[in-house]
């Protein structure tokens, strides 16, 4: 009778089938087995002939593969650098073998299981006491017991270090003597694994300690033989005669003694005190330099510290208090309230005018003197007139800064030239910038006033030169205190001065400058530098003296006194700077044609001819007669006089205009002595020179100076004549290109270097894989920023998302909430209390 199969035994069947199947290792195989690339993804270069063995690189890439996997790669690495970026705690895994991706898990458990267990047995071993039983247990697993004395465990009383250094040799060298004796040394260490009983351990205590005395012992002995033979050499050292004759006679007594136990000390004493006190009288002994050295650094004074550096507005602020109290008892003594601080007043007065003032960077020195400069011309100060009836008593200490004119003028009225430049100080000091912001207003007022005030009193007459000498050092100081606001006030009275001047030229009036305008350029020359290549001040005012020189007409002698003037100034700003101005050299070539009887008619002197036609120029420093003595030109006493005086036409004006011409030409030959045009420029001027000095009225000095000036110029051209070198034609053909045969190589392979240096094409070869190298590190950054982008903006798309929905959101639950407003369903979800009040309000 056949078996009925039953539809459950089928299905049975089939699923052991199916599980069969899956485990089969074919399946597992098959699984295992990589995917077939997808020739769609395959870029490949086609060849022509196909050669056996022969495989050449890059012949097959699988791009989309690469791609795929550089991407896996930074998902597993950038990424999550990326994301643990923002987050303040970060797991980091150091469990032993965690950070080698190399090693796998069951190498990893061994080196967990070695490392677990050895923690185990030092902590076991920690606490391990020193019983034979345990020491017998533990030995087959932690191997020979380490060799050590039970010596050394022992806690001794002695604290003597040197002992101890020694207990310590001498256990060195009973190991190094068991060492030597293979036998004995085997039984010492039989003896030491052996357990030593307390009285043993006693014995070999007291034992050790009785070879530690023995050895101390010994090593007295022989530091006293050692010292015996010392004495011995000494001794016999003091008797040389190399000793003897290094020795200072007053001490050789003392030495001897030491020396020789038998002479008792107090002799030895008493002889050293008479032969030092011999040698004290008789000045035979003097003392070396340690003892000087000694001696001085006795006698010096420790070092104290000192106070810090004040800061500039601590010593305004200083300053302005020093200021108010005197003020303050000044008005006391005013009102006859305090007598009593008459005295103090007038001796802190004292204090503060004998107290030194600093000096400011720019004050270099300079006075306003005019006879500094060479070539200037000489000038007598005058006294200065008025009355002098106040005292420095009466001047406030706290003054309010002027803001006009006639403010200042009112309170200088009267003053002597110290008592003006006092109040200015005191202005100054109650108005310092550094103590508060909106002095700086009040100093640049001030500022304009002082320098208006400046002006001025160079038109007065008599002219108080002392007060204008005085007056430079505070201008200069408040010029270097607002710097940029001194230079456009000088720049716009330069400019105006220049507008001046072109109305003075075209009204025929004399357009020379005034007395004012000199004293302001030589201000400004002092202020400012004048080393600049150009500058905002310096630079306008010397292209306007220079225009005072070519284009002024010389009609009298005062004219010639001003252009001299004005070349001296020119001549103090070209000193730094080492500028070519040709106005100053024409200006004073002009001049020393006015000193010859008639014209010149030479070729050279022809191109002058346009520039004496604007000049104007006469014989006005001929000399006629002759001068005994020559003096130098008062500048001052020149400006007051009138344009038709007498002393213009006199011998002495001409010397002395003469006189100052020659020694501005030689500061001018001094300077350009370096041009390559130097000869070109100044002979003219040694031939004018010398037919100058040849006149028949020529004083000698003059002459002599003439000729000095002429010989110098000479020289000069004759060495830049020696420096030049001549044009000359080329004396060689230039060399043509080299035509070189190429060069073949047979059996050409091409990537290959051909160098004969082989370092070089090594390093031509490192040096093309490092740029290789750069160029794919330039390109895998790139790839990683373009990776980093893709992810932060799908961070961004899901926040913008997320704030989107949220938007929706609330949006929606505002148009239902409006929606049930207006349809009158909001009174359902209101309280009751909120609806009575709503009908009550209603009823009413």
């Amino acid at each position: 009778m056949a078996k009925q199969s039953t539809p459950g035994a089928k299905t049975k069947k089939k699923s052991n089938k199916k599980h069969h199947k899956k485990s089969d290792p074919d399946a597992i195989s098959m699984k295992l087995k990589s995917q077939k690339p997808n020739p769609f993804e395959t870029i490949w270069s086609r060849r022509k002939f196909d050669i056996l063995g022969k495989k050449r690189k890059g012949e097959e890439r699988r791009i989309g593969l690469a791609r795929s996997l550089a991407i896996q790669k930074r998902k597993k690495t950038l990424l999550k650098e990326y994301e643990q970026s923002t987050k303040s705690s970060v797991f980091v895994d150091k469990r032993i073998g965690e950070q080698n991706d190399d090693m796998g898990e069951f190498e990893k458990g061994i080196l967990r299981s070695q490392r677990e267990r050895q923690l185990k047995l030092g902590k076991r071993s920690k606490f391990n006491l020193s019983d034979g039983e345990e020491d017998e247990f533990d030995a087959p697993d932690f191997g020979s017991l380490p060799e050590r004395d039970d010596f050394e465990d022992e806690m001794l009383s002695d604290d003597d270090n040197y002992a101890d250094e020694k207990r310590s040799t001498v256990l060195k060298h009973l190991n190094s003597h068991s060492a030597k004796d293979p036998l004995e040394g085997d039984l010492i260490e039989g003896e030491e694994n052996k357990h030593k009983s307390k009285k043993e351990i006693m014995e070999e205590v007291i034992l050790k300690s009785k070879f530690f005395k023995a050895q101390k012992a010994r090593d007295k002995e022989e530091n006293e033989q050692l010292m015996d033979e010392l004495d011995k050499s000494f001794s016999s050292l003091v008797q040389s005669q190399a000793l003897l004759s290094l020795t200072e006679p007053g001490k050789m007594n003392a030495l001897k003694a030491l020396v020789n136990k038998s002479i008792p000390d107090e002799h030895v004493k008493k002889e050293e005190l008479a032969v030092t006190q011999k040698a004290v009288t008789n000045n035979q002994e003097q003392p070396d330099s340690y003892d000087k050295l000694v001696h001085e650094m006795v006698l010096d004074m420790r070092a104290r510290p000192s106070d810090r550096t004040k800061t500039p507005e601590e010593i305004a602020q200083e300053e302005r208090e020093r200021l108010k109290r005197l003020e303050e008892e000044r008005q006391k003594r005013m009102l006859a309230m305090d007598y009593s601080s008459d005295e103090d007043g007038e001796n802190a007065e004292k204090d503060y005018a004998q107290r030194p003032r600093a000096i400011s960077g720019d004050d270099l020195g300079d006075s306003f003197a005019l006879d500094d400069e060479p070539g200037s011309v000489d000038a007598k100060k005058p006294k200065a007139s008025g009355k002098h009836t106040s005292t420095k008593l009466d001047i406030p200490f706290i003054i309010e800064a002027p803001k006009n004119l006639e403010e200042l003028s009112s309170l200088l009225e009267n003053r002597s030239n110290d008592d003006v430049i006092v109040i200015i100080n005191r202005i100054r000091a109650s108005n310092a910038i550094k103590l508060a912001a909106e002095n700086r207003k009040k100093m640049q007022v001030f500022y304009g006033v002082l320098l208006q005030y400046f002006a001025v009193l160079a038109n007065k007459k008599p002219l108080n030169f002392e007060l204008s000498n005085k007056l430079v050092k505070p201008i200069m100081e408040m010029s270097t205190e607002i710097p940029f606001f001194s230079a456009i006030c000088a720049r716009e009275r330069i400019l105006r001065t220049r507008v001046q001047f072109c109305e003075a030229l075209k009204n025929h009036n004399g357009c020379w400058p005034t007395l004012k305008t000199l004293f302001l350029l030589r201000l400004w020359s002092m202020i400012f530098p004048c080393s600049d290549y150009r500058h905002v001040v310096t630079t306008p005012a010397l292209l306007l003296m220079c225009e005072y020189l070519m284009r002024c007409p010389i009609m009298s002698g005062r004219d010639i006194a001003i252009g001299s003037f004005l070349c001296s100034m020119i001549l103090m700003f070209m000193k730094q700077s080492r500028k070519f101005c040709p106005e100053a050299i024409m200006f004073l070539r002009s001049l020393l044609m006015a000193a010859t009887e008639h014209k010149l008619a030479s070729e050279q002197d022809s191109q002058f001819y346009h520039f004496m036609e604007l000049k104007a120029l006469r014989p006005l420093l001929c000399i006629h007669d002759g001068v005994d003595e020559i003096n130098p030109l008062n500048f001052l006493m020149v400006m007051e006089m009138s344009d038709d005086s007498l002393f213009f036409r006199s011998d002495n004006f001409r010397a002395s205009a003469l006189l100052t011409v020659i020694e501005t030409l030689q500061g001018f030959i001094e300077i350009y002595d370096g041009l390559n045009s130097f000869p070109e420029i100044f002979l003219p001027i040694a031939t004018l020179l010398v037919e100058v000095s040849e006149q028949k009225h020529m004083p000698k000095a003059l002459k002599d100076k003439f000729n000095i000036v002429s010989q110098l110029i000479k020289k000069k051209a004759d060495e830049t004549h020696t420096l030049r070198r001549p044009l000359q034609l080329r004396k060689q053909k230039p060399a043509p290109i080299k035509l070189l045969n190429p060069k073949f190589e047979e059996n050409f392979v091409k990537g290959r270097d051909y160098d004969p240096d082989r370092e070089r094409a090594e390093r031509r070869k490192l040096q093309k894989l490092i740029k290789r190298e750069a160029k794919g590190a330039a390109r895998e950054l790139r790839k990683d920023n373009y990776f980093l982008y893709e992810a932060k903006q799908r961070d961004r798309e899901l926040v913008e998302k997320e704030r989107a929905a949220n938007y929706g959101r609330a949006i929606a639950f505002l148009q239902e909430q409006e929606h049930a407003f207006k349809s009158g369903q909001l009174a359902l979800y209101m309280p009751v209390d909120r609806k009575i009040h709503i009908s009550k309000s209603t009823a009413r």
